[in-house]
């Protein structure tokens, strides 16, 4: 459903605060009018950059956007693309690889296209390619190791990755454990159907049981897990939703809900308690789980004054 306009979702969100605080009284840090529309312009922030890339599924997409040595590369209409072309695994393959580079404010996709494209001079390590040839993405990746050293030749990680590592071995144990992770039960549509089987189909069960079993994939972490799950849901490659915003090992979105709760980033509210607040203030607000866990990591970093984040 295409995201309505901006002052009729402001005023829904506002109202449904208003619902809450009725209900649970006051949220202290929202003490003040520009705390408050600070935070709502941030959930509308949100909102619309969920509502472009859903978009991807229905725009008319370059099959350029599928390729690391062309201009165009784009992981995530790439994913797109393949998802409608039934080519599932493909595109959750592609997902991946733009959970882990990210698009970096400045760079771009660069060092996703770089590490995919072999530098420019080499084979595109699309999902059947490094199936096929594993051992050779990893001595590709030595063979660019002064490259990936420097940041202006390989380009950088998004500001959600800025911590990951371009260690060519690092790079390799991502990769190699994602696989593992992906064809477990041979395939991604396998793995969901398992859960099924076990946990039924239940959107947010499954979101669950996936969120839980990316733990041995190296480097992803709390954040990579939502990041990654929440992109398949928007690009529809999983019948998944996430039904709660995961605030157990996060950081900025944790600063966010403290500050929300107790008006402070720095409160020592436990996680998992906080974290029950947080989903629990969604059956107010309607806007979904990533909304509030995004909003809340940006809002605690100027509650007062609204900036836009995003690389």
């Amino acid at each position: 459903m295409p995201l309505r306009h901006h002052a009729d979702r402001t005023t829904d969100i506002a109202a449904a605060l208003a619902a809450y605080e009725k209900d649970h009284g006051p949220l202290p840090g929202l003490a003040t009018a520009s705390r408050r529309n600070t935070w709502i312009a941030q959930m509308i922030s949100s909102l619309r950059r969920i509502e472009f890339i859903r978009l991807l599924n229905t725009q008319k997409i370059d099959p350029a956007r599928l390729d690391p040595q062309h201009s165009l590369f784009d992981p995530l209409k790439g994913a797109a693309l393949l998802g409608r072309r039934g080519q599932i695994d493909e595109a959750v393959w592609l997902t991946f690889i733009a959970t882990h580079f990210g698009k970096h404010v400045t760079d771009g996709w660069k060092l996703a296209s770089n590490v995919m494209g072999s530098f420019g001079h080499g084979p595109i390590w699309d999902l059947a390619t490094y199936v096929a040839q594993p051992a050779q993405f990893d001595a590709m990746l030595l063979s660019n190791s002064v490259a990936l050293k420097d940041r202006y030749k390989s380009g950088r990680f998004s500001n959600h990755r800025q911590y990951q590592s371009k260690n060519p071995k690092t790079i390799s144990e991502v990769f190699s454990s994602f696989h593992a992770w992906q064809f477990a039960n041979g395939g991604f549509p396998a793995k969901v159907q398992a859960v099924h089987k076990v946990h039924g189909q239940n959107p947010a069960d499954v979101f669950d049981q996936l969120y839980r079993s990316l733990k041995p994939v190296f480097g992803f972490g709390r954040l990579g897990n939502f990041d990654f799950l929440t992109m398949l849901a928007k690009l529809n490659l999983a019948p998944i939703e996430a039904g709660s915003t995961y605030l157990v090992g996060a950081t900025g979105p944790l600063a966010g809900a403290r500050l929300l709760f107790h008006n402070s980033t720095t409160h020592p509210a436990g996680a998992a308690a906080i974290g029950v607040r947080v989903d629990q203030l969604d059956d107010y607000l309607g806007v979904g789980k990533q909304v509030l866990e995004d909003s809340l990591c940006n809002w605690q970093k100027s509650p007062d004054q609204y900036q836009y984040f995003k690389g």
